[in-house]
């Protein structure tokens, strides 16, 4: 009954805000950024099940639905401008389907759709409304923004309180969770989605105008990995912010004013409990590197089962415990590559590269190549897109971001050299006589 009324929330809202979709667009978003996997039954009633969703998943498909009924055409131009990625995002979708339907081992549908079928048609939805709505990435970049810092100061009052806050219940049914470690994650559902979202979002705090908003933004950003205990994200975001106050648009009387500062806040902070996890994590990580890789040396040897077909979305889990790993293959990449086959997984890790570096080259988005760059390397540092988190969404809303912005730049390209050559034709034409 909850997820009916769910349902038709989201096809109310879709039919209401049809002319409005970027509000439901941030909903969706804001979804996934506020309710976790685990938490997903305080929305839609169901905790998982042939129709366990993510209540996000259901408004992302309403969306896409009310868009067809009522403006048809910007989701066909969207499609036609890029029918080759279309087409490829396609056949990865029919072949980890086909994975999961003919294999006697698949499952995993409600990975699928909350973490390929779902962002793909995300990613498709922000195109589409990009060509009728400027200015939808810095929509965007602000909203992913101020998500971040809430998550981050949720993960602050975990923190102190010592325990989850929000979702306990759920979180105490995940095998990692354990309030004595002290690693948390806000209302995401691992500290590695945490960690990824602020890796992804500290590059284009670059963007803002104000001082005080982006010091502020960075702190928080630096204290949310910190709490996360994770060794990529803080290196990450220690590089970020330097490169974010060096490429940022203000004199460098300012830029020295503001490295000071958060050098200042950084020295504090190193001082503070808050860094004793992570320095205990660069002491001993606890076997994860040699977990890593014995997942890859198991692969290596066994990757001709896996060339072209797989067995079914999820099945990597499993045969990480027939191969006596202590943890998950831990890499996007090679997990998909067990779930549906070598060559599909590449096709789709590669058209997250190709998308990137096509459209990276001359924007006027600050912080947005290197976001885009690390919302394809972050994620394969950890399972990250094999499970449910908010991973999926926020990879392919920053590549629809950078896909934009070079649609933007490709499209002012074409109009100064279209005012050019007018202006060229018209120096070369002849003169008319005038009149006696």
């Amino acid at each position: 009954m909850q997820l009916a009324l769910w349902i038709g929330l989201c096809v109310a809202a879709s039919v209401l805000l049809r002319s409005r979709p970027r509000v439901l667009l941030a909903a969706v978003l804001t979804l996934w950024f506020l309710v976790p996997a685990v938490g997903n039954s305080v929305v839609t009633g169901e905790a998982g099940g042939a129709l366990g969703f993510h209540a996000a998943s259901w408004l992302v498909i309403a969306v896409l639905a009310g868009q067809l009924l009522h403006d048809p055409w910007s989701i066909k131009d969207a499609l036609a401008r890029h029918f080759f990625v279309f087409l490829v995002l396609a056949l990865v979708i029919v072949a980890a389907f086909l994975a999961s339907r003919t294999s006697s081992e698949g499952g995993g549908m409600l990975l699928l759709v909350d973490q390929i079928l779902a962002p793909v048609l995300f990613f498709l939805l922000l195109i589409a409304n990009s060509v009728r709505h400027p200015g939808l990435i810095k929509m965007l970049r602000s909203l992913l923004l101020l998500l971040v810092a809430v998550v981050c100061a949720i993960a602050v009052a975990q923190w102190l309180n010592g325990e989850a806050l929000f979702y306990g219940s759920g979180f105490r049914t995940q095998y990692w969770f354990n309030p004595e470690t002290q690693r948390w994650m806000g209302t995401l559902d691992q500290p590695l989605a945490l960690s990824l979202v602020v890796c992804v979002a500290a590059p284009l705090v670059a963007g803002l105008k104000r001082n005080s908003v982006q010091a502020v933004l960075l702190v928080l950003m630096i204290v949310g990995v910190l709490i996360t205990q994770s060794r990529v994200g803080l290196a990450v975001v220690g590089v970020s912010v330097v490169l974010v106050v060096f490429f940022a648009d203000r004199k460098p009387w300012v830029k020295a004013i503001m490295l000071a500062f958060l050098a200042g806040v950084a020295m504090v902070v190193m001082s503070s409990p808050l860094v004793v996890g992570v320095s205990e994590r660069l002491a001993d990580d606890t076997g994860s590197a040699q977990a890593r890789a014995l997942a890859l040396e198991y692969f290596l040897t066994r990757w001709a089962d896996y060339a072209v077909a797989g067995q079914g979305i999820g099945s990597s889990y499993r045969v990480a415990v027939q191969a006596g790993l202590e943890t998950s293959f831990e890499n996007p990449i090679l997990m998909y590559s067990i779930d549906f086959g070598i060559f599909f997984a590449v096709l789709y890790f590669g058209l997250m590269l190709v998308l990137l570096l096509w459209n990276s080259a001359w924007h006027e988005y600050r912080g947005l190549t290197l976001a885009g760059l690390l919302a394809v390397v972050i994620p394969q540092t950890y399972s990250s897109l094999a499970t449910r988190s908010v991973a999926g969404i926020v990879v392919w809303t920053i590549l629809a971001m950078v896909v934009i912005a070079g649609d933007e730049s490709r499209a002012l390209r074409r109009a100064k050299r279209a005012e050019l050559a007018a202006a060229v034709h018209q120096a070369k034409a002849p003169a008319l006589p005038t009149g006696s």
